[in-house]
């Protein structure tokens, strides 16, 4: 190659300098740049991480929420369960409040006629209906709502024995009058 009139000389040399810096200077930017995007990797990678336990978190969050919807159902539906037993006790004291005072009464003697044994058996029946719905939510509460379960029932069962064993002594004596 000719320049300035000779081959090789001083121009050779400083485009060869100049091709030399420009090679430099690339690999310095590719150095760089590389560095650069393994920087930005690492910090995708700690980002995926990070975002991957977030999701755990919202996942276990969802679940959690989801069963205390259903708790909340459970809870509701309890109440409701437990509003209906108020006027049916409060019928059930009604009803029974003539026949515990008959029975307290030893001037008089206990009369107890089958109307009114019926009338309590009866609303011990609808106390029960009312209550069976209880039974999955006392499980849902867990053991505290087992023992009140248990309470109830034991209750209902022992008012139904005593109007049975009521029953039975009312046909066995003489009817009144």
């Amino acid at each position: 190659m000719v320049f300035f009139g000779r081959p090789g000389g001083p121009a050779r040399t400083v485009l060869a300098l100049i091709a030399v810096a420009v090679l430099g200077l690339f690999s310095i930017v590719i150095f760089n740049l590389n560095r650069s995007l393994e920087s930005q990797q690492r910090v995708n990678a700690s980002s995926v991480g990070i975002s991957e336990s977030f999701l755990d978190v919202n996942d276990q969050l969802t679940a959690e929420l989801g069963e205390l919807t259903q708790l909340t159902g459970t809870a509701e539906s309890a109440l409701q369960s437990i509003r209906a037993l108020g006027p049916l006790l409060a019928e059930l004291h009604h009803a029974i409040t003539p026949v515990a005072g008959s029975l307290s009464s030893t001037a008089r003697g206990a009369q107890i006629t089958n109307e009114q044994l019926a009338v309590i058996a009866h609303i011990l029946g609808e106390v029960h209906n009312v209550i069976l719905p209880l039974v999955d939510s006392a499980q849902a509460f867990g053991q505290q709502g087992e023992d009140l379960l248990a309470v109830i029932e034991g209750l209902i069962t022992d008012l139904q024995s005593a109007v049975e064993s009521a029953a039975t002594i009312n046909q066995m004596l003489p009817l009144p009058g």
